[in-house]
């Protein structure tokens, strides 16, 4: 029964020398028999095989055949699916790099112009005592940048918009002064 061996050194029943997945431990169906691969492959077999695999298919396949042009097109075609998936994970990744460095330049842009209007002065005393970073207040959510921020600072963007993340997708992040207080936790009362 088991009297054929393929390219990898196991011994296979026929059906799986006829281009089925490796049934074996070390192989658990993720690999091919590469010689035994059949001429138009299944879509399983054709997204799993390696491009070492693809290529060598490729070139077995050299015929004048219908069957053969199929399999060398599907080859090629699978080629290329890969290499637009790799080609478009690239364009994500600096795509995303350079909307952070957009993003850096546009919050470093209106820190600078912030300090100069205030004249440094962007952080209240409460801030101050807490240690409250000023270039991180002015891209913080709203609720911080009214607890810790000074009058000139709100004053400030009033105007114009902090650069937060909302303001990024579109979002109007102008400072609005609350009409009434914020609340405030009572202690001691149950």
């Amino acid at each position: 029964m088991y009297n054929v061996r393929d390219l990898l050194g196991h011994f296979v029943r026929p059906k799986s020398a006829k281009g089925d997945m490796c049934p074996h431990a070390c192989c658990r169906n993720r690999r091919v028999h590469p010689a035994n691969m059949p001429v138009v492959l299944p879509r399983r077999l054709l997204r799993r095989a390696s491009d070492d695999d693809l290529a060598e298919h490729y070139e077995r396949v050299q015929g004048d055949s219908y069957r053969e042009d199929r399999g060398r097109m599907q080859v090629l075609h699978e080629m290329q699916r890969r290499d637009d998936d790799v080609t478009a994970k690239k364009n994500r990744a600096a795509t995303r790099y350079s909307r952070q460095l957009e993003q850096a330049d546009n919050r470093e842009a209106s820190y600078v112009a912030a300090e100069e209007a205030t004249r440094g002065n962007m952080v209240n005393r409460k801030g101050r005592s807490r240690d409250i970073n000023p270039r991180t207040l002015i891209y913080t959510d709203a609720d911080s940048f009214e607890r810790y921020a000074s009058d000139e600072l709100k004053e400030f963007y009033t105007t114009r918009h902090r650069p937060t993340a909302r303001s990024f997708q579109g979002a109007d992040t102008r400072y609005v002064p609350r009409a009434t207080e914020p609340k405030r936790r009572k202690m001691g009362v149950r």
